[in-house]
């Protein structure tokens, strides 16, 4: 059946002016069982041995890590595996240590977005001492697509989120297998699922998402994880449903160099992520769908988010705030059917006008009088 002549027009924005910058990235692999290939992407790279980072879990609890060391054999030298949850700044000077005592020329990070982003800020602390970049590749076991850009966040001692960013930092080859992503368990693979989609949809309306190639991918994410993250959850040990998920996060942020945040939907995240122990892709769950409502009310952010509308198996209204409503409504639902709806109260959030206003002035980097910090705060008011 035809889409309506709205739905056809607005998969295209062919009148908007912009720029695509690409990233260093210079390879990326994907299929089950493509970890077997990590010496011939370090060889490619012009590695010869490789430090590998990673979280305790991992470590412990799957053979994920195991079977990578396997797989490096004589290029194995040294894993450090104590990374936790947004990076801690102490666990990385510990790990920036080891790395630049191993001998290795190239570092391996293995896991989710805490593993990747520590071996971004190892590379950092490497370059400032020394004035070397080493090259990094990343083996995801999430969704949350920190592989594809040059920021690397970490939580400080005082539990404070900041990042450094720089384009050398972007890992030079991702690897994608879904047989390593079997392991995760299915809440933090669902949840990263929906920082993915987070990516996707804010890349939409953001000023530096250039329409070829970012839009267009983002499009085609949305479309897919719409797809397989409720298959990933009826068929868990489906790795070829993982591996396809893998595709669409990538095509959800597929490299590009921008600064700065991602939108108003990531830095609530920021803000309520590290200061309570919140997972980045429980965030988004919490996060993305009162963000576009808002947004709903912007013409042109409503513009651009109306084009997802066909994407998700909807019908377009003619009307572009509309249709914006309409995709939150479908963010809220899936993330309902996933199993993944919660609240900050769950995660013991203190409620009170004091504490919505700090967490309102950390998303918007202190501006309180940014034109929309009354309404963050009703947004945060509405998650408990």
């Amino acid at each position: 059946m035809a889409l309506p002549n709205h739905a056809q027009s607005s998969t295209c924005d062919s009148s908007a002016a912009g720029i695509y910058r690409a990233s260093p990235a210079k390879l990326m692999v994907y299929g089950n069982g493509t970890t077997s290939q990590v010496k011939e992407v370090i060889a490619q790279l012009g590695g010869t041995k490789a430090f590998v980072v990673t979280g305790r879990s991992l470590y412990e609890k799957t053979p994920v890590i195991k079977n990578v060391e396997k797989y490096l054999n004589e290029m194995h030298g040294g894993t450090f595996y104590k990374i936790g949850q947004h990076a801690p700044i102490q666990l990385i000077r510990e790990a920036t240590e080891m790395m630049s005592e191993s001998g290795c020329d190239i570092l391996v990070s293995v896991g989710g977005g805490s593993p990747i982003d520590s071996a971004k800020a190892i590379a950092h602390n490497i370059h400032k001492e020394t004035g070397k970049w080493i090259p990094s590749i990343a083996i995801p076991t999430t969704l949350s697509v920190a592989e594809t850009t040059q920021n690397a966040g970490f939580t400080t001692d005082e539990g404070h989120k900041i990042a450094v960013s720089d384009p050398e930092q972007v890992p030079k080859a991702v690897i994608y297998d879904g047989e390593n992503a079997v392991y995760t368990p299915m809440n933090l693979w669902l949840s990263t699922g929906m920082r993915a989609l987070d990516h996707a949809v804010e890349l939409m309306y953001h000023p530096l998402a250039s329409e070829v190639p970012t839009k267009r991918l983002c499009l085609e994410a949305i479309k897919d994880l719409f797809t397989y993250l409720p298959q990933s959850k009826t068929n868990p040990n489906d790795a070829g449903v993982r591996s396809k998920l893998f595709l669409a996060c990538y095509a959800s942020l597929f490299p590009f160099l921008f600064s700065g945040g991602v939108g108003l939907s990531h830095s609530i995240g920021h803000a309520i992520g590290a200061s309570y122990a919140i997972p980045h892709g429980v965030t988004s769950c919490l996060s993305l769908a009162p963000v576009v409502r808002l947004k709903a009310s912007n013409p042109n952010e409503a513009k651009q988010i109306a084009r997802i509308v066909p994407y998700i198996g909807k019908e377009t209204t003619g009307d572009y705030s509309k249709d914006a409503h309409v995709v939150a409504d479908a963010i809220a639902n899936l993330v309902e059917e996933l199993g993944l709806k919660t609240t900050l109260t769950a995660y013991h959030v203190p409620t009170g006008d004091e504490e919505e206003d700090a967490i309102a002035s950390r998303a918007l980097h202190g501006d309180k009088g940014h034109n929309d910090f009354a309404n963050l705060k009703q947004i945060i008011r509405a998650l408990y």
